[in-house]
């Protein structure tokens, strides 16, 4: 097991992928897919120079996305994940025995990804095979393929070992169950906790206005379309 070790440092239509060139420097390149079994986001993101890629969450996407890197000669070294909840993580182990990407995630939500395999939920058409972390990222972690680099930041309040993963240089936040469209992630599950999505929230709040949101479920948004955060005095379940 990998520990990486902290660096100082339009909405899309429903089911189709939607590229998005600008997000990230050139010639690197995004694009969204809304998969099962939530209507989650999943994004995959590379250069198109080296071929080099890393996917953002994988939920039950691998039907949808194996295809995509097959189509684009990629080399996927790396899943991210945003959190351990199985609606993020079901197909980790399927993308990562197909391409030989390393499954990353942060050290508070390791456990998950294993208590998957043994936990049905209604969601799930069945039990996702057992995953295992490669890489155990904490705060200010770095991945980087090719000229996409993003620092993971710790966001704990949904989940213990929540995180989004920030392209600082192209002001772009992938933000999982964090934060989304005008909501955040419920925090009434284990491991939830309102205080810290208060905090968590609160810090991405500080974040330049004009930065690109791009969450674990609906529509892409920017900090600053988000000033309801201002006025959260408790992030409470719901």
């Amino acid at each position: 097991m990998e520990h990486v070790r902290a660096r100082r440092t339009s909405p899309f239509g429903r089911g189709e992928p939607f590229i998005w060139r600008r997000c990230l420097p050139p010639p690197v390149e995004v694009e969204t897919f809304v998969v099962p079994p939530l209507e989650n986001n999943i994004y995959l993101v590379y250069d198109g120079g080296t071929k080099a890629a890393l996917l953002v969450d994988a939920s039950l996407g691998a039907d949808r996305v194996l295809p995509r890197i097959r189509e684009l000669g990629l080399a996927l070294k790396y899943v991210l994940n945003t959190h351990g909840h199985p609606d993020h993580a079901a197909d980790d182990a399927r993308i990562a025995k197909e391409t030989g990407a390393k499954i990353a995630i942060h050290e508070a939500d390791v456990y998950r990804l294993e208590r998957n395999a043994r936990d049905p939920r209604p969601y799930l058409p069945t039990l996702p095979p057992p995953a295992k972390a490669d890489v155990v990222l904490q705060e200010a972690s770095v991945v980087k393929v090719g000229g996409a680099e993003v620092t993971t930041l710790h966001t704990p309040g949904h989940t213990e070992g929540s995180v989004c993963f920030y392209a600082v240089g192209a002001g772009t936040l992938f933000t999982g169950d964090t934060l989304m469209a005008g909501t955040f992630g419920l925090t009434g599950g284990p491991g939830g906790s309102p205080a810290m999505m208060w905090r968590s929230l609160q810090r991405l709040y500080e974040l330049p206005a004009d930065t690109k949101v791009l969450p674990g479920h609906g529509p892409p948004t920017r900090i600053g379309d988000e000033a309801w955060i201002a006025n959260l005095r408790y992030a409470a379940a719901h």
